[in-house]
């Protein structure tokens, strides 16, 4: 839907006034309150808007095949801000009026085997007026109370996707894979959220990656009382003593902010954190290079169970991560993959007796040693309570 500005009314004593002249009253303030809606809204926090009862999925699609090409996608629940200020408020009670009126928010897709991945995308178009409610017996003419805003669903090819923004009045609810002949939803996928109690799988991100700092600054703090306790003076305790007071004068100035304000910003506030945290630890590394580094980090990675090449390639990966509000799950997932490890090494560390002691597992890692993701219901952000 392009932009269309819409003008206000121009009254005049002794016009003749119509349903039409307050439609377009109506709809002239409707823009300008979006407009105002969307001044407070970028592409990273338009999306889902948190649930108060915060006990229920924030969306509810029912996605169902009808014969052997055609898909049914049925929108029971979203209650979201669009990137252009429009409100999608679709529950219990917006149903049950549209089931009245035998109107289901609901489209059918013919699926080509050229794609294998799609985005379910709802739009809404607040100047298309669709009447609900129960007529009043004694009115005349008879008529339906109420209107909502028109909201339409449509099937996006991955490929044909944008992925900074899907338009100023839609958002992304789903994501559908064909795999082995078969379409299904990606369970773990999370739509654009404004905030992280948008979500429950971002609360629960939430926790899991403020336990991680937590457990990171504990870890920390006892390889650097270990080696000031114990006189280290080699080569390889220098190099962690510095990363470690890196480390932990970054967490220091950012745990508070993250457990009392991050938990109820956008989503990529806490992706950010763990960004500069990638940021800070390849940093504390580079400053060794050609003085040491190569060995620090072959030392490092005997007791992580990775090899330096894997090593830097996570950190790489979530230092250039393209946060991806549409999908946010994309960006978790390279989070999980960065705590985990990070979390491996520094408690390992942190239980060793002297920075310098040799792993005597003395287990080999080929250099091009793909890593198995097990597969889990959750992702996991650290091991083990703090």
């Amino acid at each position: 839907m392009g932009f269309e500005h819409k003008y206000r009314v121009h009254w005049a004593d002794g016009m003749k006034i119509n349903k039409d002249h307050f439609i377009d009253l109506e709809n002239s303030m409707l823009q300008q309150l979006m407009m105002i809606n969307s001044n407070y809204i970028h592409q990273n926090n338009f999306g889902l808007l948190p649930d108060q009862s915060n006990n229920e999925q924030p969306v509810n699609l029912s996605v169902s095949m009808d014969g052997q090409e055609t898909l049914v996608v049925v929108l029971n629940k979203c209650f979201a801000v669009t990137l252009g200020g429009g409100q999608i408020i679709i529950n219990e009670a917006v149903n049950a009026y549209l089931e009245q009126s035998g109107y289901i928010i609901q489209n059918r897709f013919n699926i080509d085997q050229e794609h294998s991945l799609w985005y379910i995308v709802v739009s809404v178009n607040p100047y298309n007026r669709v009447a609900i409610g129960f007529a009043d017996p004694d009115e005349e003419p008879a008529r339906k109370p109420y209107v909502i805003s028109e909201y339409n669903i449509s099937l996006v090819p991955e490929s044909a996707m944008n992925v900074n923004e899907v338009g100023y009045n839609s958002i992304t609810v789903g994501k559908v894979i064909l795999e082995n002949n078969q379409l299904i939803l990606v369970d773990d996928f999370i739509p654009p959220c404004t905030s992280i109690q948008s979500h429950p799988e971002l609360r629960y991100t939430f926790t899991e990656i403020g336990a991680f700092f937590n457990a990171m600054e504990l870890y920390n703090t006892h390889i650097v009382q270990k080696i000031y306790q114990n006189k280290q003076n080699n080569d390889l305790a220098k190099m962690a003593l510095i990363l470690s007071n890196d480390v932990l004068v970054y967490l220091k100035g950012i745990i508070s902010e993250y457990r009392i304000k991050d938990k109820y910003e956008p989503p990529v506030e806490m992706i950010l954190k763990v960004m500069n945290l990638a940021r800070i630890i390849k940093g504390s590394l580079d400053v060794h290079i050609n003085a040491g580094k190569e060995e620090f980090l072959n030392y490092l990675t005997e007791w992580c169970g990775t090899n330096q090449g894997e090593f830097e390639n996570v950190l790489q990966e979530v230092i250039n991560l393209e946060y991806i509000h549409i999908d946010i799950s994309t960006s978790i997932q390279k989070a999980s993959e960065f705590t985990m490890l990070m979390n491996t090494l520094f408690k390992k560390l942190s239980e060793l007796e002297y920075i310098g002691k040799k792993n005597m597992a003395d287990v080999f890692v080929k250099e091009d040693k793909n890593i198995e993701k097990p597969i889990k219901k959750r992702r996991r952000f650290f091991d083990g309570p703090v």
